[in-house]
């Protein structure tokens, strides 16, 4: 996998930050770089990595919150314009953040017109929408999903075993938070792993709030 270094990683989280003072994710992945120093990974870093070998096309994603993963990924391409769909799923609550925050990141970080506006929103509880959008769409697969949305043990349960059909063959689901550091959710990814061990290929690492990826077979 390529190699990502941090110093791309945090210009977009320092350009994000100067676009929004308010939010702390600049602050709290100093922290991380502070603590962990050269051997800081995280979903970012994967995310540029996978972008940048695989060139995904079909995207969603499970908890967006102010963008930044979406904006991250984005980054990663010299012509974003070959996504065909992006979909964001989020309950959107919390009176910060919001469907225009995202578009207004994205666009602070110059993203094609054309992309921002293949974007759809699932705003709701992501154990509802997803199985609505299987509901109405059963045949549709992404070649990229992350999942980092409610870090409640069940829920997080509960979106893994929603998206995994929704994987199409040769792409990447991401998991958030399995290390300490995060949401120690690593439990939750490893029983997902014994129950689907043959059917994808299966990566962790704990070095910062952990980040875990199973490659579909």
């Amino acid at each position: 996998m390529v190699k990502i270094y941090n110093e791309v990683i945090f210009s977009i989280l320092r350009i994000l930050k100067g676009a929004n003072n308010g939010d702390l994710y600049y602050d709290n992945y100093l922290f991380h770089l502070k603590k962990y120093g050269e051997t800081f990974f995280d979903v970012y870093h994967l995310i540029w990595a996978w972008v940048i070998e695989h060139k995904p096309k079909r995207i969603l994603e499970i908890g967006t919150r102010t963008g930044i993963s979406i904006c991250q990924l984005l980054s990663a391409y010299i012509d974003s314009t070959i996504i065909e769909r992006i979909i964001l799923c989020d309950i959107f609550s919390d009176g910060f953040i919001s469907p225009e925050l995202v578009k207004m990141n994205m666009k602070h970080l110059n993203i094609h017109t054309d992309v921002i506006n293949k974007v759809e929103f699932l705003i709701g509880d992501s154990k509802t929408t997803i199985k609505e959008f299987i509901k109405k769409e059963p045949d549709y697969k992404f070649d990229y999903i992350l999942v980092d949305g409610s870090h409640e043990i069940s829920d997080a349960k509960q979106d893994l075993e929603n998206v995994k059909p929704l994987v199409a063959k040769g792409g990447i689901i991401l998991f958030d938070d399995i290390a300490p550091d995060g949401m120690s959710l690593d439990p939750v990814w490893q029983e997902f792993k014994g129950k689907y061990k043959e059917e994808f290929e299966w990566n962790e690492n704990y070095s910062g709030k952990g980040v875990a990826w199973a490659i579909k077979r």
